[in-house]
């Protein structure tokens, strides 16, 4: 049976008005069973847990086992909060950072550090009064970034005080240090054009001491824009560049590069999907999900952009409100529309094509509804035939009522195509499951 490529990952270049190929709210995976190797899964769609964190937004989540009984921190609206009960106010606007240990909890916004040891929420007095624009764990100690200078101050063991003569500097250029992460026992400081790596010495005196040698000579593009990612880190390079664990690792393209550059609010973070991590890259108006060399689009329907903004153990946070979600297992979000969407296409060098019939694998008869709207789904295609610069009307046909798993899904009589290219998107709103194996072309006794 004839087939055409269709999208596994999103792709946007305006440069040369190349054809746009959208994954929107589906991610590619490996499938042994099928003919290309990969199909594509929808995602699941979000559900209030009922936990809401003040009137929101919530910026920033919190959870670790052995960190106040393992309770699920955020900062929402301006304040922190222990599930859905405020403890008072974190000033500043800039990009939040929480963080435990086995004495308590720090969180920053860019101005006053505040710690909260299980009863009480209190600013923590830093040297010379100084704001923090990043607070971590490392060492069992509290580490934090002195904001605008390339200065980092830490704790005595399991302390929470930071003397005025406890810090250090990054030395290997003078930019200001926006970033730090704390993997395999080494501190990654993340500056405006360097990275560097300073070991724990186990030192009382110095516990940090920087690695010689080992400086990535690219910098960070902004506070929030590190993650740790698996056994690694994942960064936004001040070049707008998605690199992991090196300056040569690059898992970003052109396009997205330059959406990342006109971009205000630039964060990654990181979830997981049936045990797998996904890395998320949040910009103004769209979410790009990255796994396994691949990119998608995650959205919600209504919004300029994915609804989640932030994430832990299994939360998530909403950009619009106070809610905190999780993942259902249905195929909605927020009990509204989840659109499912991709496209499929081939050049066409000269001549014209006649398409009797376009068709998906896909997984038929699945819907779990016996009435109602979603009892026969249907999934839609529309056709450009001039590579995406124009495009026809949508066409729906059947998915199949449960149990009718052998349903072809399949479109007849869709015409001619040609030069320069044929183009078919395809795309999913009803309440049901839609994976999508392959995108088969003029398959033989289709047509008329």
């Amino acid at each position: 049976m004839p087939s055409i490529p269709f999208g596994r990952s999103s792709y946007e270049r305006s440069e040369g008005n190349l054809p746009e190929l959208p994954v929107i709210n589906m991610y590619a995976e490996q499938a042994p069973t099928e003919k290309t190797g990969v199909v594509l899964q929808s995602r699941n769609g979000l559900d209030d847990r009922g936990a809401d964190m003040g009137a929101g937004p919530v910026e920033q989540l919190f959870q670790r086992d052995g960190v106040l009984a393992g309770a699920l921190f955020g900062v929402s609206g301006g304040r922190l909060y222990s599930g859905a009960t405020s403890l008072g106010a974190i000033t500043g606007s800039g990009a939040v950072s929480i963080i435990g240990n086995e004495v308590g909890l720090m969180a920053t916004a860019g101005a006053s550090l505040h710690y909260y040891n299980g009863t009480t929420l209190a600013a923590v007095a830093f040297p010379d009064s100084a704001s923090v624009s990043k607070v971590l764990v490392g060492g069992s100690r509290f580490i934090a970034l002195r904001a605008g200078t390339g200065q980092f101050y830490w704790t005595p063991a399991l302390g929470t005080t930071f003397g005025g003569l406890d810090f250090a500097t990054a030395e290997t250029s003078p930019d200001g240090l926006l970033d730090a992460l704390f993997i395999d026992d080494i501190l990654i400081l993340f500056g405006g054009e360097t990275v560097e790596y300073w070991p724990n010495t186990g030192s009382a005196v110095l516990p940090f001491q920087p690695l010689e040698g080992r400086v990535i000579e690219k910098g960070i593009k902004a506070t929030g824009c590190a993650t740790a990612y698996g056994p690694t880190f994942a960064w936004v390079t001040n070049e707008n560049k998605v690199c992991m664990q090196d300056e040569n690792t690059v898992l970003s393209n052109a396009g997205l590069q330059a959406k990342i550059e006109a971009s205000t609010d630039v964060r990654l973070f990181t979830f997981l999907i049936d045990g797998e991590e996904f890395l998320a890259l949040r910009l103004d108006n769209e979410t790009q999900i990255w796994k396994g060399g691949i990119w998608s689009e995650f959205a919600s329907n209504g919004q300029d952009n994915w609804i989640a903004q932030c994430a832990a153990d299994g939360v998530f946070g909403s950009a619009v409100d106070g809610k905190t979600l999780a993942f259902n297992a249905a195929y909605s979000d927020l009990g509204g529309v989840l659109e499912r969407r991709f496209r499929a296409g081939t050049p066409i060098d000269a001549g014209g094509v006649i398409i009797g019939n376009m068709g998906l694998r896909c997984n038929p008869g699945q819907t779990p509804f016996l009435t109602g709207d979603y009892a026969d789904p249907t999934v839609e295609m529309r056709l450009s035939r001039d590579a995406g610069q124009t495009w026809g009307s949508w066409r729906g046909v059947s998915l199949g009522e449960m149990g009718k798993y052998r349903t072809k899904v399949q479109w007849r009589s869709c015409g001619m195509a040609s030069q320069p290219a044929l183009l078919a998107e395809f795309r999913v709103t009803d309440t049901v499951a839609f994976r999508v194996s392959d995108v088969l072309i003029n398959e033989p006794y289709g047509g008329r």
